[in-house]
This record gives C-alpha cells, sequence and structure tokens, in this order.
C-alpha cells in the first residue's frame, strides 16, 4: 500500500499483477470517463428527442440531463459505506451493470418517461463507478500526490468533452439518439470487462464483509464536522452548478442565440480543450502555489471575468467570439478547480475513504445537478442568465470558504 509516492515509483496491487501507474491513471481516466459520456455525448440529442415526444421548446428535453446527474448524487450515500464494507470491486461491477442495463432501456424507451426511469438508472450506475473510482484513488495516495493522481487522470478524461459531443453529432446524422444511448453502454461494457480482468480490492485491511448503521452514521458525522472536507464539497457543488448549467443549455445557446447550427459541437469542443490544458497545467500549479490558494485565486477570476462580460451582454449583444473566450476561460478554471476540490475533500478521511466519497459526491453532483438545472431552464435567447449565474455561484462559492474559512492545503 502506498501512500504519497510518486506516481512513477508505485506499484499498486488491484488486480492479477500490480498495475503499473501509467495503467492506473488509465483506468481512472476511463472509469470516470463513462459517466462524463452519458452527459456529453447525449448533449446533440437534445432537440431531437424533444421533437420526438412532442416536448415543445429546448428547456424540457433538459431533464434528461438532470434526471441522470440526480441518479449519480442521491445513491451515493449508500454506495460508498457499503464499499468499505464488502469490497471497491462487487460495488464498481454491480454499478456497470446497472449502468448497462438502463443503457439498453434507453435505447428502446417508447416514451418519455420511460426514457427518464433508464436516465435514472444509467444515474445510479454511474453514481457507484465515481465514488468506488475516488475511494480506491485515496486508498493508495494522499495529499498534494492524489491532486496530483486526479489532474493526470482528469487531462484524459478531460479531452472526452471535446471528442464525445462530436462523436455524438455524428451518430445522429447516421442514426437516431437512440444509437447515442447503446454507444454509451458500449464504453460501460469496455470498462466492466477492464474491472473483471484487472481490478482487485484495495479497501485497506481488506473488507468487513458486515455493515453497521451506527458505524456509517458515525463515519458520516466524521465527515460533516471535517471543516476542510465538507467545505470544499459544497464549494465543488457550487461550481458544479455553473458548469452543469453551462452543459444543459449549451446547445441552445450555440444553436439559437449563435445560429451555429451543426458547428454547435465544434464550438463546444473548441472551449471544452481549456479545462484539458488547465488539468495538464495543474500537476505543476499545485507544487508551487498550493490547492486553497489555487481555489481561491480561480474563483476570484470567474467572478471578474463573467461580470465584466454580464455587463456587456445588458447593454447589448455579446459577439460569439467574445463568449468563447469568456466560456474557454471558465472551463480552464472548472479544470483547476475540480482536481484540487476532489482532493481537499478526501484528503483528511483517507481512513472512510468510501463514505467521505459518498458525500463529495452526494454533495458535489445533487447541489450541482439542482443548482444546473434552475440555470438551464433560465434559459432565455440569450447569454445573460448563463454569465449571471457563473458570477453569482463564484461569488458563493468565495462566501463559503470566507465564513467558514478557507481549506488548509493538503499536506
Amino acid at each position: 500500500m502506498t501512500s504519497g509516492d510518486e506516481v512513477g515509483q508505485c506499484e499498486l496491487a488491484i488486480g492479477p499483477r500490480a498495475m503499473g501507474p501509467v495503467e492506473f491513471v488509465a483506468f481512472v481516466a476511463l472509469s470516470l470517463v463513462v459517466g462524463a459520456v452519458a452527459v456529453d455525448m447525449v448533449l446533440p440529442a437534445l432537440l431531437p428527442i424533444g421533437n420526438e415526444f412532442g416536448l415543445g421548446g429546448t428547456n424540457p428535453s433538459q431533464a434528461v440531463i438532470a434526471i441522470y446527474l440526480l441518479g449519480v448524487g442521491f445513491p451515493q450515500l449508500v454506495l460508498g459505506p457499503l464499499s468499505d464494507c464488502y469490497g471497491r470491486r462487487p460495488v464498481l461491477i454491480a454499478g456497470l451493470l446497472i449502468f448497462l442495463a438502463g443503457s439498453v432501456l434507453a435505447s428502446i424507451a417508447p416514451d418519455f418517461r420511460t426514457l427518464l426511469a433508464a436516465r435514472l438508472l444509467q444515474g445510479i450506475g454511474a453514481g457507484a463507478q465515481r465514488v468506488v473510482t475516488f475511494s480506491i484513488v485515496r486508498d493508495h495516495h494522499s495529499g498534494p500526490q492524489m491532486a496530483r493522481v486526479m489532474s493526470l487522470a482528469m487531462s484524459v478524461v478531460l479531452l472526452e468533452p471535446i471528442v464525445a459531443p462530436m462523436l455524438g453529432q455524428l451518430i445522429l446524422l447516421a442514426g437516431s439518439w437512440r444509437w447515442l444511448m447503446a454507444a454509451v453502454g458500449l464504453v460501460a461494457a469496455c470498462m466492466l470487462v477492464w474491472v473483471v480482468l484487472r481490478l482487485e480490492e484495495s479497501v485497506p485491511g481488506g473488507p468487513r464483509g458486515s455493515i453497521s448503521l451506527r458505524a456509517v452514521a458515525a463515519d458520516y458525522r466524521t465527515v460533516v464536522g471535517t471543516r476542510e472536507a465538507i467545505v470544499s464539497m459544497l464549494v465543488c457543488g457550487l461550481v458544479m452548478g455553473a458548469h452543469l448549467g453551462f452543459l444543459s443549455s449549451a446547445q441552445a445557446i450555440f444553436q439559437i442565440t449563435f445560429g451555429a447550427g451543426l458547428g454547435f459541437t465544434l464550438l463546444l469542443a473548441a472551449v471544452s480543450l481549456a479545462m484539458s490544458a488547465a488539468s495538464l497545467a495543474n500537476a505543476r500549479l499545485v507544487r508551487r502555489v498550493g490547492s486553497a490558494a489555487l481555489i481561491r485565486r480561480m474563483l476570484c477570476g470567474v467572478v471578474a471575468i463573467n461580470a465584466a462580460a454580464f455587463a456587456l451582454a445588458v447593454t447589448g449583444a455579446v459577439p460569439l467570439a467574445l463568449f468563447l473566450v469568456v466560456q474557454a476561460c471558465n472551463m480552464f478554471a472548472f479544470g483547476l478547480l475540480l482536481p484540487n476540490l476532489t482532493a481537499m475533500s478526501m484528503n483528511p478521511l483517507g481512513h472512510i475513504a468510501g463514505t467521505a466519497s459518498s458525500m463529495y459526491g452526494f454533495v458535489s453532483v445533487t447541489v450541482g445537478a439542482a443548482l444546473g438545472g434552475v440555470v438551464g431552464q433560465c434559459f432565455d435567447g440569450s447569454v445573460r442568465p448563463l454569465l449571471a449565474a457563473y458570477v453569482l455561484l463564484g461569488a458563493a462559492a468565495l462566501v463559503t470558504l470566507r465564513l467558514t474559512g478557507s481549506p488548509r492545503p493538503a499536506e
């Protein structure tokens, strides 16, 4: 078992043979990609889904994203403790099977309600992957090393928002949105094979094999009572709210506000490049600046840039070129904030990593999904609601840090 060793120096006993550092990072990345493609690949399908089921307008079909994210968030409160007691491997396999079942149901859904139920199943499965993946990383790393491992994995994951929407658009040109759901299931099937062949347990001391409600409650009290962790989780939820608000309304903004047509996915890919650049830069920046200082600086930058753009939007139209620059800055900040907030949420709770990961997933995703849904529903044909959301949620994150005391840098 390693803790704080360099990625290139560690050997991780999580397979028939120990995974090397490259395979471990790739494993973490693909596990997170499975859940991400269920959002990003589906974005170009929101209008076709709305048209097929006669929903009317662009906003109602955003429920396909919101219900999925709620599925990701709520079950994590249970899944983390289960992975602490019964092991990471069985929970991850069960989650992938649930995700696959949801993908199959979504691809054949006869009506919108059935589609939403299928998306909820996909979300529950993705929640299991998310909580177990973060727990596995924390089982082996802590502090700045965990932030670096997450940054390396996220540099791969953050290529997904560039590729997935364009791939989704290509699939739509060849067939229907139902093919997209099947393609998402295929990604999960690949991950399931990797888990079955390569993943062994990483729970410190081995799975306990039983679960005590009293012990689980005590673990959650420990998480809630750990200021550094809970503050980071709340801030991450606020940050996720703005980001998910953009994703939910991205197709409408690019295709309706700016008339981009099928070029929507190319524009989304262009701004998403900033996230990948940020994640690559973070591995070095976290050494020099520290996670806490980096978080504060990025939030201040987001508030300032979007406040200036909002002021311009109130007095006149924001040109596409300027919006792309502003949104690229937002995506760059998100690419730096996410791995650092994740590491700072998990770092002080390594002894109950599964429970900590559950609370982190529940708070960040549920708060983010709820806020993102509100932001998406506020779309009025302009970019003003989105810019205002970045300002308000960024400011709320800064106030949260100040009122509760900024989290300390991870050791």
